[in-house]
């Protein structure tokens, strides 16, 4: 597995629609509703806990979403309708850490897009508390009506940047913190949440939940010790059109010189989103090294954190913790 002191690079994604949007947060919304998931299909790993079956969202899902609404992020990127999504997420607690960014992004376009007609979901509850006895044991992210189908649905969110490698198994994509990795979290989704069938709502009482789905987005990092990556073949659970990009080992020293750390800008936490250009004329460009480093400069790395070199890539050296937590 890639050690959590390895370098990832965030190549451009190739007419990613998202793109097209000017103000960030307007971005970061359409990111939220037009990258598809992850999975293609849940995989079971906790088979002896009896979990309802659990479903993902097509990527042709998320792609009609995202075009029921696009005349709407146009309207929020384009006038003072801005305030309103603005508003909407600065007010959610803990609005600076990337999960519950994502899930203000989503529960957004869930009261936003169902108050305007523009799909079926209406949000029943949010956020509700699992307890075994007085412990709490877990949190059911978001409980939803589908009127077109008629039935109750539990959506599990997650927002992950994982770096991968062979032979590119569900535990061989790793978070920052080693500890995480894509089956830990999905298994941890499926022995905990999803285990839920009744739950009680302050403004609809109890409720049965009729269908499951597992909400897994973000972005994953492919190795960069290969040109070609023959060796990769791509597994029929992970999406085709996921993004992807690259992460180098800090030991490489051949990938390693090739970056411009002259022109390295330190990124904002939110920035594992979308990028903001506002930052980059008006925030002193980094060196990158770190001052605390016995190394001469030619052979330091960048100290930690989330940088951009120029418009090519995103560098992100994931050791430090109190820029970003994307734990969701």
């Amino acid at each position: 597995m890639p050690e959590p002191t390895a370098l990832l690079f965030a190549t451009p994604v190739d007419n990613a629609p998202w793109e097209a949007y000017h103000r960030p947060y307007v971005r970061d919304l359409a990111y939220a509703l037009a990258c598809p998931d992850v999975l293609t299909r849940w995989l079971e790993f906790a088979p002896h806990q009896n979990t309802p079956p659990i479903a993902v969202h097509s990527s042709e899902f998320w792609l009609a979403q995202f075009s029921a609404y696009q005349q709407r992020l146009h309207e929020l990127d384009n006038t003072d309708a801005y305030q309103d999504l603005t508003r909407y997420l600065l007010k959610r607690p803990s609005p600076n850490r990337l999960g519950f960014h994502f899930e203000g992004l989503l529960a957004f376009w869930l009261e936003d897009g169902y108050t305007r007609g523009l799909h079926p979901y209406e949000t029943l509850a949010s956020n509700i508390q699992l307890y075994n006895g007085k412990q709490t044991v877990g949190e059911l992210d978001l409980i939803l009506y589908n009127h077109e189908d008629k039935r109750v649905e539990h959506w599990e969110l997650a927002i992950k940047f994982f770096m991968g490698s062979y032979p590119f198994a569900p535990e061989n994509w790793v978070g920052i913190n080693s500890n995480d990795n894509l089956e830990r979290k999905m298994t941890h989704m499926q022995t905990k949440q999803f285990r839920a069938v009744w739950v009680e709502t302050e403004n609809h009482g109890q409720v049965k939940i009729d269908k499951r789905y597992a909400l897994i987005k973000g972005r994953f990092f492919l190795p960069m010790n290969s040109n070609d990556l023959s060796y990769f073949e791509w597994p029929d659970w992970l999406s085709s059109d996921f993004p992807m990009h690259k992460w180098c080992d800090k030991s490489d020293k051949v990938n390693l010189a090739m970056l411009d750390t002259n022109n390295l800008r330190l990124a904002h936490y939110i920035e594992w989103f979308t990028k903001r250009e506002f930052y980059d004329n008006c925030q002193v460009k980094l060196t990158g090294f770190d001052k605390n480093s016995n190394k001469q400069p030619d052979d330091a790395l960048p100290r930690t954190g989330l940088y951009f070199e120029g418009d090519r890539f995103i560098v992100i050296y994931p050791q430090q913790r109190d820029h970003v937590d994307n734990e969701s």
